[in-house]
């Protein structure tokens, strides 16, 4: 995704602030071969070791299960905390999860095998399949695809009743548009909702049905399910919100309103053989792979994937968050691969942070890795009060920072308030998010300039408003 758009979830998002912290010396070192590249047993080794300090020294640890893995070789697969708190249950990579808009790839590749066999085109008008919408005519297949289709961001999600996919349908058709169909890009689960529509409209069978019999079954994703209610299905890990290591058990969400654009149930061990199968033609020929991982826009969106680079690699993912769960997939195939994510945990915290540190060891860069013990240092008032202000980054997203009681907190876009933990007159941590790291910049002559917004594999840099 682009940069602007993670930054914008950093700060809202606590544990999205990434960076290489100058100050600090608490940075893993990766191993190399003699040839100057990791070896995979060492990769393997210091994903582990990551995975299981996090969740020791991390107040915000990681609930459910990670799948890294280089071509066919899988480096980690375990789980992590509980399936089920209530019932001390763990993680398992077996568990099943609710995948959220990860679901969106899956609809994207039905489209585009629809497409091989001439059923479908990607420049048909959706008039040719589903009729009522006052612009049926203008938008496109790809419009929906790509989210440039200017159709709202959703469709009938509000209330508990559940809904037909044609109500839904019915209800999208009556939203005004928000731009001209091509003439911008805003992410859209109503686009695929309607996508899934004409799935059903030209192959003559539900969703569900087809993907399980083009998609699951022909590549073995033998745990992996449509939901259409807002029922547990076996062997799900309970969906919570965790904070402070509190989990508070979440209700399910109704899947019926997402048919399309966010209702799988998957594994982490399914995902990794729809990776696999990706590379390969069980499911699709390479021109429509092609096409799925190209972008079409400035957001850098394809068809169901987000098209972006990291450390120079070039990056193919997509997160899903539904109540109770949060998702992420990020591959990478000229390097051959993949990380997989699945939580059972509304809070994005741990994943984004875990995320963010195994792609700096795959590819050997430096991260930070949270330490057992914060040593808080004294600072005066008067060095503390001299940070008080607002610093504004890309896009105006923004943060203030506040001293209150002889404490300073930061205050974030979103109104959510953070205290902040000095392990240096210059560098705070967050407190109850420990890898998470705020460094004030100053010029020559000492005046505060500016700040860094540091985590695990990344930096951001703000500058100071002047009044």
């Amino acid at each position: 995704m682009k940069k602007v758009k993670l930054l914008a979830t950093t700060l809202i998002i606590i544990a999205t602030f990434c960076a290489v912290a100058c100050s600090c010396t608490n940075r893993a070192e990766s191993s190399f071969s003699a040839e100057g590249q990791k070896d995979i047993s060492d990769i393997a080794a210091e994903l582990d070791e990551f995975m299981t300090s996090f969740n020791k020294n991390s107040g915000y640890k990681y609930s459910g299960a990670v799948l890294a893995a280089k071509g066919d070789e899988i480096l980690l697969c375990k789980g992590y905390g509980m399936a089920d708190y209530e019932s001390s249950i763990p993680n398992k990579p077996s568990n099943v999860f609710a995948i959220g808009s990860l679901t969106k790839s899956f609809t994207a590749a039905a489209i585009m095998q629809l497409y091989e066999k001439q059923y479908l085109d990607v420049n048909d008008s959706i008039s040719k399949y589903i009729d009522g919408h006052p612009r049926g005519d203008d938008i496109t297949i790809h419009h929906l695809l790509t989210h440039t289709s200017g159709l709202v961001r959703d469709g009938a999600v509000s209330g508990s009743k559940a809904i037909s996919l044609k109500e839904n349908i019915d209800h999208i058709n009556s939203s005004p548009l928000l731009f001209e169909p091509g003439d911008g890009y805003s992410y859209s689960n109503a686009g695929y909702n309607i996508l899934a529509a004409i799935i059903e409209k030209v192959s003559g069978i539900s969703y569900g049905d087809y993907l399980k019999d083009n998609i699951f079954v022909p590549i073995g994703m033998n745990s992996s399910s449509c939901g259409v209610d807002d029922s547990y299905i076996g062997n799900q890990a309970v969906g919570y919100r965790i904070f402070d290591e509190v989990p508070m058990k979440l209700p399910m969400y109704d899947f019926s309103k997402l048919t399309g654009s966010g209702n799988i149930y998957s594994t982490v061990l399914d995902l990794y053989k729809y990776d696999r199968a990706l590379y390969n033609d069980k499911l699709l020929n390479k021109e429509s792979i092609r096409r799925m991982f190209s972008s079409y826009s400035d957001s850098n969106y394809g068809y169901g994937w987000g098209i972006g680079e990291r450390y120079g690699h070039r990056e193919i993912s997509h997160n899903g968050h539904i109540d109770g769960y949060y998702s992420a997939i990020f591959r990478y195939p000229e390097d051959d691969y993949v990380l997989i994510f699945l939580t059972n945990n509304s809070d994005y915290s741990a994943l984004h942070d875990v995320s963010e540190a195994m792609a700096a060891i795959i590819f050997g860069k430096e991260y930070y890795t949270t330490p057992e013990v914060i040593n808080v240092v004294e600072v005066d008032k008067e060095t503390l009060e001299k940070y008080c202000a607002q610093y504004r980054f890309d896009e105006g997203l923004s943060i203030t920072i506040t001293y209150t009681g002889g404490i300073l907190y930061s205050r974030h876009n979103d109104g959510s308030t953070y205290e902040l933990l000095p392990v240096s007159d210059k560098v705070f941590h967050y407190k109850g998010h420990e890898s998470t790291r705020l460094e004030f910049v100053s010029d020559k002559d000492a005046n505060v300039v500016g700040i860094k917004l540091m985590g695990v594999a990344s930096v951001y840099e703000g500058i100071k408003s002047v009044k």
